[in-house]
């Protein structure tokens, strides 16, 4: 799958490093904002093309469920719906 020349997706504001996971219909990445700050994050790619009715229905429960949520050890939701 990961041949010469395959790196993580781009997205503005943030560079991608390597891969902490991936699921079905996702891959998680470990980022840096751009930012002065260079604040650490984790970035969900989800691969559209891969969503079935089901996999979109839970996708948007998962999302309507961490928008609510303020933990200090749960993830805090921030969406970039681009592309």
């Amino acid at each position: 799958m990961a041949g010469p020349g395959w790196g993580p997706p781009r997205l503005d504001g943030f560079i991608l490093t390597e891969r902490l996971g991936s699921g079905t219909y996702a891959t998680v990445y470990k980022a840096y904002a751009k930012k002065d700050t260079r604040e650490v994050v984790a970035i969900k790619c989800v691969v559209k093309k891969s969503l079935n009715k089901a996999s979109v229905e839970n996708l948007l429960t998962e999302i309507e469920i961490l928008k609510g949520i303020r933990h200090p050890h749960i993830v805090q939701l921030g969406l970039n719906l681009d592309s």
